[in-house]
Formats: structure tokens, sequence, C-alpha cells
């Protein structure tokens, strides 16, 4: 029997798992898309989540054995004991004026949306941690690193705010990702299917497991997670600053997270994608659509929509390309200015990862070479580096990451990076 980590992360849409070895690939990958984002307790299908992957997990591999779980998730998303949860994308009333916390307008948020459940509540998490919580009854908060504490939250700031003492003391004491929460308890066992008395570790909010995924830890590198929207990630040994980029700091202590948002990239293609398959009466995939549109005019290729509607296709191929473009040179730019080094390739993850012809695009249109590794699920793979070095297999991030995320193929660009 193979032993495995179960490495579990909470998106906006769907729970993604898999069994990850002490390998740069999976063993298995399950999905699980939920179906009641809009619920007022929409955290309460986690636990389904993790029933149904686990079921097709070991479905597809029914010999391996559970060593531990780790558990990311999107944040700042907030969930009270009973379930009751406000996503971290749904507008809220907030009278919070912290410019420096992620955190606090969306706590006061859910206190004014859902006043009876936060009066009641004993303790309130973010994603991951609600889960960690219904598997383990442990209240923990996940601080990636210690500069991150103000923009979770202090003691001042949330008296500043106007938090008593006793809804302060709702939230969780922070610990360490990595950090062992506890173990699967009776009632998560019956639920789920798990072992009662898994070890369960906490992983780290999926941009920071993301940035582990795909070693995006040391100065100058970069990645791009893409999916219904983007966010294009640069490693920086001292902050940058410039309108449109958000900078945070690494996991990694004295190093720098610069990032660019672009909200919309994959969520217009797949409105473009939905218009074809009601003019084709049929599904296409993202990866043959994307095909037919670069390959239009070759020999052989099957005009299977019209050409009015390969237009509008083709015009948002160019336009979600230059934004993805002018979020790598706002980073570099910025860079310049900083006296950093320029990145010279990118690492992509995400299931835009696995469409060669969408990626061959960015690559052309950014003129640097695009790397995906052996798993493009990077949440995952960064999942497996914090556990592994819980239970012992590696000393630190960095030795981790070297050992766990490998490039499986490097797209390069048909014009040169002009770096001069």
């Amino acid at each position: 029997m193979k032993d495995a980590v179960l490495c579990i992360d909470i998106g906006t849409s769907s729970l993604k798992a898999a069994y990850m070895e002490d390998s740069p690939k999976s063993l298995a990958f399950a999905r699980y898309t939920f179906r009641n984002t809009t619920s007022q307790k929409a955290a309460l299908e986690w636990m389904t989540g993790v029933k149904e992957c686990l079921d097709e997990l070991r479905q597809k591999q029914p010999e391996v054995g559970i060593e531990a779980i780790c558990i990311s998730g999107n944040g700042p998303t907030i969930v009270s004991e009973d379930g009751t949860t406000l996503l971290w994308s749904r507008p809220v009333p907030s009278t919070v004026t912290d410019k420096d916390s992620l955190f606090l307008n969306r706590i006061d948020g859910f206190r004014k949306t859902y006043p009876l459940e936060w009066h009641e509540a004993s303790s309130v998490f973010s994603g991951p941690e609600y889960l960690i919580y219904s598997l383990t009854g442990a209240r923990v908060t996940i601080l990636p690193e210690e500069r991150y504490e103000k923009i979770y939250w202090t003691d001042a700031q949330l008296k500043a705010e106007g938090f008593s003492a006793d809804e302060t003391a709702k939230l969780p004491p922070f610990v360490k990702p990595g950090a062992l929460a506890g173990k699967v308890n009776k009632q998560a066992a019956e639920l789920t299917g798990l072992t009662e008395g898994t070890l369960v570790f906490c992983g780290a909010p999926d941009f920071i497991v993301a940035l582990i995924g795909t070693d995006t830890l040391d100065n100058g590198l970069m990645c791009d997670r893409a999916g219904s929207s983007e966010g294009i990630n640069l490693c920086t040994s001292e902050p940058i600053y410039a309108p449109n980029i958000r900078t945070l700091p690494s996991i990694i202590p004295g190093m720098w997270n610069a990032s660019v948002l672009i909200p919309d990239t994959g969520s217009r293609f797949a409105i473009f994608k939905d218009k074809v398959e009601k003019e084709i009466g049929q599904k296409i995939t993202h990866k043959n659509l994307v095909a037919l549109l670069v390959d239009w005019d070759k020999e052989g290729t099957e005009k299977i929509i019209s050409e009015e509607l390969k237009n509008e296709g083709l015009t948002v191929v160019h336009d979600v390309t230059h934004q993805l473009w002018a979020a790598v040179n706002i980073l570099k730019q910025a860079s310049q200015k900083a006296k950093i080094p320029l990145p010279r390739s990118m690492t992509i993850t995400g299931g835009q990862a696995l469409n060669e012809k969408w990626t061959q695009v960015k690559c052309d249109t950014l003129c640097i070479p695009i790397s995906v590794t052996e798993c493009v699920d990077a949440e995952l793979v960064g999942d497996n580096v914090l556990a592994r070095i819980a239970l012992g297999y590696y000393d630190s991030i960095e030795e981790a990451a070297f050992a766990l995320v490998k490039k499986a193929k490097t797209y390069m660009p048909t014009v040169p990076a002009d770096h001069d």
C-alpha cells in the first residue's frame, strides 16, 4: 500500500483534492463542484465535497492510504460555527476605515449582515480554518507569516474599529502554515469516510500555497494563477509599489510578493464559450475552442462556427492577452524602477495550463518562456510541501519546493524577449 497526503483546496466554485506522494506528481485528482454557493450556509457543503472527492480518489487509487491531510482555501471568506457563510467576493456593508487589513471589513460585514449568527457564535473562521474545525474541532487562524498580522488583525486594530473584547475573542488564535491542527474526529469520520485519528495540518490561503506550489519564492520569479480571474505574481527582495500592484509579504521571511489582478480573463472566455455552444448545439472544450480560433486559417480546420462568431472570439483572445501583457508590464516597470531583476520567465498554474494552444498564445504575447509544472494545481502542491515539512521529510519550504515542484514543459516564444 502507498501512503499519500490528502491535499484539499477550497475554491469559490469547487473543492479540489488530490493524493500527493513525496513526488512532484499527484497520484489521483478529484474535483467537487459546489451546488449551493449562494446559500447562507454554503460552507456546510464542503464536507460533502470532501466525501465525494474521497470516494472518487479511492476508486482511482484503492491501494493508497492517507498519511495526513492538509487544507488550504480562499479568503477572506468568513464562516461562523453553524456554517453561516460570507464569501470573499460578496459585497457587504462595512464601516471599517483600516486600510491595512484584508479581513476587518469582511468580519464587520459579517456581523452587520448576520447579526444573530454573529452574536451566537463563539468562533468565526476563514474558509480553510472552518473545514479544519469541521474535521477536528480545532479553532485556529492560519497566519502566513509574522508580517501578516496587521493584514489580518491586531487587538489594537480591532479595538479601533469598535470590536468589543467579547467580539475579539471570537477570532481563533494564529498558527503557522503547516501547524498540526488536530486529528479527524469520530463525527467527521462518519460524515466523510475518513479514518478517525488521521492527522490534519494547516495549509495556508490559496494564493500563498499557489506561490509555494509554483516555487515562486525567490527574487525575480513570476507566476500566473490562471482561472476565472488571473493573478500575476512576482517575488521580490524589496517591496515594490505602483498603481494596480498589491504588495504583500511572501511566506519566505524577508521576501515580498507583488501581484496584479486581472479579474475577468477566464470568465470572459467562458461567456464566449457558452455562446458558441448555443450556436453549434453541443459542448466544446476550452482547449478545442482555442485551437479552432488559433488554427482557423490552417488547411483542414473544420469551420463549425460562423465567421462573425470567430471574429468575436479572436477579439476576446486579443483583449485578454493584451490585459496579461499589460499586467506583466506593470510589474516589469515597477521592478526596473526599484532596481530589482526583471522577470525573464513565468510559471503558469490552474486549468488553463493544460491548454497548449492558449499557453503558446500567452507565451508569444509576452515574449518570455512559460513553464508548466508536473501538477498544474499549485495549491495542492503547496499543501503537500507544508505537510511534508510537518511530517519531517524536509527542513524548509525552499527545500521542499525544490524537490516537489518540477517543470513538465516550457513553452518558448516565437520572438525572443527584448530586455535591453
